[in-house]
């Protein structure tokens, strides 16, 4: 038998080629190719690279990437094999690598982020300056962006360890309404986030009491540690570092060795811990019973990793040999067989064809590409399974079944979601509250002697808009809410629009974009036949203003109080019919419906004379009455009620508002004794409140 000597000494035999991978260095850039075929040796080694790399590149001595990521390095589309973690510390490292990596869980949390914190937050207070000085607070702590990493820890470890650093600054401050600014020196927090894997817990933490220890993954802090609490350290070293690191310095308290430390406590790296000092570094977490570790919320999404990671290995094996195919040309028909000449014939014209790219033959010749079955390529359902799981268990959402995964289950899931984001977003609230701001408050005692500001997040809306704002609407026409509250509950700045409101009533604008004097209410009117709403909402849509009955015990008019004072009560209602907002003192009001055949004239010169009337007095037959003497009215108008009874009305200077000011009753008909019977009767106001005695006059 002819055989060939390579040239590293290897004995080929006949037809065996020795080929070399260009750029490629190493022991193994060599390979044997059995080349049995008619074809040239070169042109074998090419196929070999540019069509077999994926499947030979192993023997080339070159993995692909893809190879490498499945041997166990990992990627976007490849993970490394699921390893179950072996204590909860290696499952919060699974954890934080998901979320780092993971395509639906880091989407998850960005919403969970989005839910929480995208209205932001406000500081509420009883005390304005306390307020504005918690403002200015947490804009220099940046506490939007720390509320955010609080959330994302709690969300990957089930847990927050904080680290909170007070530094002394002057502040300015501006109190409401006021163009002064204030300067105050203040020991403001700095809040640092802890990741949960590096915290280990020491004794019994049922009571949440436990000592806090810390395991550095740097080296160089743990060599500094181990030099300023090696008790050989002089105390002029230990100052002299103090001063280089005083966060550490203030921050670790000690050393504890592992042997001492209870068994159920996961490995070190280095073999012992350092605590913790704990008026620095606190700690809150998800329930977890009477454990020292909350599980991780991703710990049961564990279990679906290696789906996951099986289902893009298939991905991406289907889209690898997507991309290849095999050609087959066929000669003859069913009448008319190819002939073994034709068909060696078709091998060495398709072989020269396939260079030249032309070709001829008759209508016998066809040609047929056969390529990978790609039906379950990316397959949708399988990956949105996946993600939801995934989703659904950080988001704490349970599955439901066929029957009630409509649109039932849709506002359920919302339902549910605003809810748990709310309960998580309390937990950091809590946390910087709790932890943060009552230490504040102990290092300035002079500064904040009401204690301090709490953190106001806006109410989580998915659903139900439309009636969340008809409650706001409500309780701010009751004036159970502040304006500025439903200013901020409609996404708007408050202090901005009050500012925006200042500049239209003195740019004269006041009366632009005037708003309706009856407050709106509900837009669900009830049908025909169907009860009005009860006295406490505020009607269907704007009161009608019908009459249904004759006389005060009968008015079934829906009305809203304007003022109360020493004068008569006013009440506006809009007039369907005029379509306009009426404005009425009650008794007035009241008078007017007793008499409906009543008529309007002028006033004469004897009632004009009587509008100045402070006290009771006759002139001529009749009597006058002043009535509501604490309201200034113009546009008088003499309103003849009939039997010597007369009114005279006017329209209220501040708001328009209809009122009676001068009753007028005339002999026989009446008497004194029966004109001062009528006041009475109908509650007018006929003399100004004495004023309230000094309490410092005897």
């Amino acid at each position: 038998m002819e055989v060939a000597a390579s040239e590293t000494g290897v004995i080929l035999p006949p037809g065996v080629h020795e080929g070399r991978i260009q750029g490629t260095p190493g022991a193994g850039e060599r390979v044997i190719i059995d080349n049995r075929t008619d074809l040239p040796d070169d042109v074998v080694e090419g196929a070999v690279m540019d069509h077999f790399v994926e499947s030979a590149s192993m023997a080339w001595g070159n993995p692909t990437t893809f190879q490498t990521y499945a041997g166990g390095g990992g990627s976007m589309l490849a993970r490394r094999s699921f390893i179950t973690p072996a204590n909860v510390i290696d499952e919060i490292k699974l954890a934080r690598n998901m979320a780092e990596r993971d395509d639906d869980v880091g989407s998850c949390i960005g919403q969970a982020l989005a839910l929480a914190l995208g209205d932001g937050m406000e500081h509420q207070h009883k005390d304005e300056k306390t307020k504005a000085i918690f403002d200015v607070i947490a804009r220099e702590a940046d506490m939007d962006a720390t509320l955010a990493e609080l959330y994302r820890e709690l969300l990957i470890s089930s847990q927050i360890n904080t680290a909170v650093l007070f530094t002394r600054e002057t502040i300015d401050y501006t109190l409401y309404g006021s163009d002064r600014t204030l300067h105050q020196s203040v020991a403001m927090p700095l809040i640092g986030v802890i990741p949960a894997e590096q915290i280990r817990v020491i004794g019994n933490d049922m009571f949440g009491t436990a000592t806090l220890a810390y395991e550095p993954d740097d080296e160089r802090l743990r060599r500094w540690l181990d030099e300023f609490f090696d008790p050989s350290t002089s105390a002029a070293r230990k100052h002299a570092m103090a001063l280089e690191d005083r966060v550490a310095a203030n921050m670790f308290t000690g050393i504890v060795q592992m042997s001492a430390l209870d068994q159920d406590i996961p490995p070190v790296t280095w073999g012992r811990l350092y605590t913790l000092n704990p008026r620095m570094v606190q700690r809150s977490t998800f329930p977890k019973g009477s454990w020292k570790y909350p599980r991780p919320l991703m710990t049961r999404d564990f279990a679906l990793l290696e789906a996951k990671r099986l289902l893009n290995i298939m991905d991406y094996a289907l889209l690898q040999g997507g991309s290849n195919f095999i050609v087959v040309a066929k000669k003859g028909s069913d009448q008319r067989p190819a002939t073994a000449g034709e068909v060696q014939n078709l091998e060495s014209v398709v072989r020269s064809a396939s260079r030249s790219g032309v070709i001829v033959g008759d209508h016998r010749l066809s040609f047929e590409i056969i390529t990978p079955k790609l039906d379950e390529l990316l397959n949708p359902a399988k990956r949105k399974m996946l993600g939801r799981k995934l989703s659904m268990a950080m988001l704490r959402l349970t599955e439901h079944d066929e029957e009630s995964g409509g649109g039932q289950g849709v506002q359920a899931d919302t339902e549910v979601l605003a809810r748990v984001v709310t309960y998580d977003r309390r937990i950091v609230r809590r946390h910087v509250e709790n932890k943060a701001y009552y230490e504040t408050v102990k290092r300035n005692p002079n500064v904040f002697k009401q204690g301090p500001a709490c953190i106001w997040f806006p109410k989580i809306i998915l659903q139900g808009t439309q009636f969340f704002t008809d409650l706001i609407l409500k309780l701010r026409d009751r004036g159970d809410i502040p304006r500025a509250w439903g200013v901020q509950v409609a996404g708007f700045d408050w202090d901005a629009a009050v500012q925006q409101r200042k500049r239209e009533v003195e740019s004269g604008d006041d009366e632009v974009m005037q708003p309706g004097a009856v407050p709106h209410s509900s837009p669900n009117a009830p049908a025909p036949g169907q009860p009005a709403p009860g006295p406490q909402d505020n009607g269907p849509g704007r009161p009608p203003g019908s009459r249904d009955g004759q006389g005060r015990g009968q008015l079934q008019r829906p009305t809203r109080v304007i003022q109360r004072n020493a004068g008569e009560t006013v009440r506006a209602w809009y007039e369907d019919e005029a379509e306009m907002v009426v404005r009425m003192g009650e008794s007035t009001e009241a008078v007017l419906e007793q008499y409906p055949d009543r008529s309007i004239g002028r006033v004469t010169g004897t009632e004009r004379n009587a509008l100045a009337l402070t006290e009771v007095a006759q002139i001529g037959a009749t009597i006058y009455v002043p009535v509501n003497p604490e309201y200034e009215t113009i546009n008088e108008k003499a309103v003849r009620l009939g039997n010597g009874l007369s009114m005279i009305v006017g329209e209220r200077r501040t708001d328009s508002a209809i009122v009676a000011k001068v009753i007028g009753f005339r002999e026989p008909e009446f008497d004194e004794t029966a004109a001062e019977n009528f006041c009475v009767r109908w509650g007018f106001p006929t003399r100004k409140p004495e004023p309230d005695p000094d309490p410092a006059v005897d």
